[in-house]
């Protein structure tokens, strides 16, 4: 017995890349991608009076959207969003421009890296740029835009910046 969970306790210390925490743990941002469009049509987010409403109407919708319930037959249903993933959904919801009139997302570009490529500048992207899986060349490969709320058009460009796409980063910045 004893041996047994010696090796099990080496699998979790040893798992590569955190794999170990991530066995059995819903895919959270295809769950979210699956709901968008129901939370988009309870809470549109031109008609937010301000950000506080907006959050608070995503709040109620994802606590509809995961909320589990007994069936006749006793067998528990719950909803299309599993619990784990209401606090990422929520998170994006309360960071997003709705209800902001003036306020944009905006993406900066940021400088990585590109590491573990053996020939730089050959034209062959082997290597790869520091905090992040995007395949790189040189050094301009690796120019990724973080997101950020600014509270006007012109802050986002006072800051080097371009406005994003969407009204949340999660989209906003996509390349």
């Amino acid at each position: 017995m004893m041996r047994h969970l010696a090796i099990v306790a080496a699998l979790v210390v040893l798992a590569p890349n955190g794999a170990a925490h991530a066995v059995g743990r819903p895919q959270c941002e295809d769950a979210r991608s699956a709901v968008q469009a129901q939370i988009d049509a309870a809470c549109p987010c031109a008609a937010a009076t301000d950000r506080a409403a907006y959050v608070h109407c995503v709040s109620a919708k994802l606590r509809e959207l995961s909320a589990c319930h007994k069936g006749t037959d006793g067998a528990q249903t719950c909803g299309p969003l599993p619990r784990v993933c209401m606090g990422g959904a929520r998170r994006t919801a309360s960071r997003s421009t709705c209800g902001q009139p003036e306020a944009v997302t905006c993406c900066v570009p940021r400088q990585h890296d590109c590491v573990n490529d053996p020939k730089p500048g050959d034209g062959n992207k082997e290597g790869t740029c520091s905090r992040s899986k995007r395949p790189c060349d040189t050094l301009a490969d690796c120019r990724i835009p973080t997101c950020r709320q600014a509270s006007s058009v012109d802050r986002c460009t006072l800051v080097g910046g371009t406005v994003g796409t969407g009204k949340d980063c999660s989209t906003a910045c996509a390349p």
